[in-house]
Order: C-alpha cells, then structure tokens, then sequence
C-alpha cells in the first residue's frame, strides 16, 4: 500500500517535470525555429490605414502590407497569418508571443517609440509625411506655411515623428494636436478645428480621393524607412526575413504589390 501511494504521488511530479523541460525546450529554440516547426509566419496588423492595411467589404484585412507578408511567407515556405491588433499593442503583443513579427508600415522611430529592445529588418519601403488640408485653403501651398497654423496628427506614428521635427526646420505651428487615429484628424480637419494634417503620402492619396474638399500638399515634411519589426535577440529570424526581402525586391513580387496598392 505506501509503495502505491508513493507511486501516486510521484505521478504529479513526473509531470510537472516534463512540462519545465518541454517549457525550458521552446525557449531554447529560437523564434524562427518555432516558427518553422509551426509552418506557419503570424504578422501583427493594424488594418486601420488604407492603402497598407485596411478591412473590406467582407471584413478581412487586406492591402500592401498582406499581400507583401504573404510573398514574405511564400519565399519563406511558410503560411502567413495576418493577426488584427491595435497599434498600441502591436510591440507589446510581439513580446507576450501573440505574434512573430509586425508588418504594418511601422518605422524604427515608431518601433523604438514602444521599445528599445527590439530587431528590425532591412528597410523595404520610404514613406512620406504629407500635408493635407481643405480645398479652399489658401495660405497652405508648402510646410514653411504651416508655421502658425494648428496641425492635427496621430500620435504614435511616423506622422507624429514628422510633425514633431517641424521645430527643428524653424517650423512653428501655433498648437500640434494629437489623435489616437488619422480617421480623427480628419473630421477635425473638414470641422475648421485643424488647419492641415500630416500622413503618409499613399494614406493621403486614398483619403483626399473619395473626398473633393479635401486636398495634399505635396511637399513632404519628412521621408521615414518602414520595416519589419521582430523581437530583441531573434538574430537568426532578423537575418531570414532581410534574406526574403532582399529575394522579393529582386523577383518581381515586391513590384506586383507596389503596383496593386502604392502605385498612384
């Protein structure tokens, strides 16, 4: 009888055991290993930005950035997940695991901006911050002439970075206001609360087309790299995914994806 009970407890044991080693095991491998074990590449998304990320008609997330994370994938040989997460979240749900890498037209100054301690790719794509304003604005024809103006802008973005540095160009707007979405800015801006906005060039193009009071200003504010996010340390997943950029912009797939989403 005490060599069953014995034998019972030691059972419990056993397996809690086995689950630290499984545990010590997955974090031994590194991210690209599991991913490769997975066969599967999960990409954090913010599909709140036209033309690169966005929700259709039938609810699913599409734009540059899926289709460029699905060519990714394919010289990858990996199925690529899109995974819906707010902005705000993107760096954080990278590091609890919830996703392998971002791609969802994030700059290092965005990514760095969440945390110092993460990896990031070769840049595959220059964004420009442009000026929106309304269509009877008169006094707006270059950024010097935003000095004194109210300028609208979402924090935590490369727009933000953009409008930010205007100071530093002897730029002095008379109030930068800052909104959790561009989609904000922009019921601001076509109120009379904001005299112009700052976004990203192909955003602007998207907005200002399905809207004739609405216009850009094309002269940019600032040019910022955009990249592919992974966390701190995955070295080996940072070097595969450079490798599959570099293989993309070389094969033509980065040109089709260009075309379809950026080509204005």
């Amino acid at each position: 009888m005490m060599v069953r009970k014995i034998g019972l407890r030691l059972i419990p044991m056993v397996v809690i055991i086995s689950i630290v080693f499984s545990m010590a095991a997955m974090a031994a491998d590194g991210k690209w290993t599991q991913i490769q074990k997975a066969g599967k590449l999960v990409v954090g998304n913010c599909p709140e930005y036209p033309p690169f990320s966005f929700r259709n008609t039938n609810n699913k997330i599409e734009g540059f950035d899926t289709d460029f994370a699905k060519a990714l994938g394919d010289v990858l040989g990996l199925e690529t997940v899109m995974k819906d997460t707010a902005w705000e979240g993107l760096v954080a749900g990278m590091k609890k695991g919830d996703h392998d890498v971002i791609i969802s037209c994030m700059s290092p100054e965005e990514a760095n901006q969440a945390s110092k301690s993460v990896n990031m790719s070769i840049p595959y794509y220059e964004l420009r911050e442009i000026i929106i304003t309304r269509a009877s604005e008169k006094n707006i024809k270059a950024k010097e002439d935003l000095s004194g103006k109210i300028i609208g802008v979402q924090t935590n973005s490369t727009s933000e970075v953009a409008v930010d540095s205007l100071k530093d160009m002897g730029i002095v707007a008379k109030d930068i206001r800052r909104y959790n979405r561009n989609s904000e800015t922009m019921i601001d801006l076509k109120n009379g609360r904001v005299d112009a906005v700052i976004v990203g060039f192909a955003y602007a193009a998207t907005t200002v087309k399905g809207n004739s009071d609405l216009k850009i200003i094309n002269d940019p504010v600032m040019s910022l790299d955009v990249v592919v996010v992974m966390d701190h340390g995955e070295d080996e997943l940072t070097r595969k995914i450079n490798e599959a950029i570099k293989t993309v912009k070389s094969n033509g797939a980065f040109d089709k994806v260009h075309q379809k989403w950026l080509s204005l």
